[in-house]
């Protein structure tokens, strides 16, 4: 028997051929093959295909009217002002000097006393050629004081009236209080002729005898206002800004400067 003598030298039963299993490696190259395909096939959109997509997405997000030289929004009475800003005796390569165009929105129809002793300022050229004589940070920045004009211009200085207070808001409306952007009339009424922008917000300025913010400006004027250069207070800024730009370029060479303002635009 063939079994039997199998059996006795240890051969034991002849068994069918085992299955031999492929190596360890070939499954991951398999699947590195297959990403890479995949990797290969989805090639990303043309230039032109991403434009449109990420402007779409703009379009979904921003309103349609916005652009980068977007005119802040005005209500019904408002009145837009706008006041060209130099560092005037900063180096011409220093890009962080501030500089631009100041947007200001005057709110007539909210705060009609003070809007209107502003805008007569304006048109009578009283903050043309006004330096930023107070510059805190974090807090305001401040101008209206005329100094001398140059090249033998005009230097008579203009009287204002002092003009009646605007009843405060009944709404709590926050386009009138001390917030960021926000305008108002130093020391509470317009004798002085000074005003100061609100860097930030300062709403213990509205429990202050005298009047609140009558005029706003927009985030893009902001960025510039924050772009002043700050001195120290107490340095003697007043006195240079009266005797003139000499004394303030000897002194204050990194001072910021209003060149001239004008009303842009009436909605009455």
């Amino acid at each position: 028997n063939i079994m039997a003598l199998n059996n006795l030298i240890g051969l034991g039963s002849p068994s069918r051929p085992r299955r031999r299993r492929p190596p360890w490696w070939q499954g991951w190259a398999m699947s590195i093959l297959i990403f890479a395909f995949i990797i290969t096939c989805a090639k990303p959109p043309p230039p032109d295909e991403v434009l449109s997509a990420l402007t779409t997405s703009a379009d979904r997000s921003l309103p349609s009217s916005s652009t980068s030289e977007k005119k802040p929004y005005l209500a019904a009475g408002d009145v837009l002002v706008q006041c060209d800003l130099t560092t005037p005796f900063a180096d011409e390569s220093d890009e962080s000097s501030a500089h631009g165009t100041l947007k200001i929105a005057v709110h007539r129809t909210l705060a009609p006393l003070a809007s209107n002793a502003f805008l007569n300022m304006v048109k009578y050229h009283h903050f043309d050629h006004n330096y930023l004589f107070r510059a805190v940070k974090g807090f305001i920045v401040q101008w209206g004081i005329e100094s001398p004009k140059p090249n033998g211009g005009d230097n008579h200085k203009t009287k204002f009236p002092k003009v009646d207070i605007d009843p405060p808001p009944t709404n709590g409306d926050s386009i009138r209080s001390n917030v960021r952007g926000a305008l108002n009339f130093a020391g509470g009424n317009s004798v002085m002729g000074q005003v100061y922008v609100n860097r930030s917000k300062n709403s213990h300025l509205d429990r202050e005898p005298g009047s609140l913010p009558f005029a706003t400006l927009d985030e893009q004027s902001m960025s510039i206002i924050d772009s002043v250069y700050s001195y120290k207070e107490g340095l003697g800024q007043v006195k240079a800004v009266k005797k003139g730009d000499e004394e303030m370029k000897k002194l204050f060479p990194r001072i910021s400067r209003i060149e001239r303002c004008w009303i842009e635009t009436d909605t009455e």
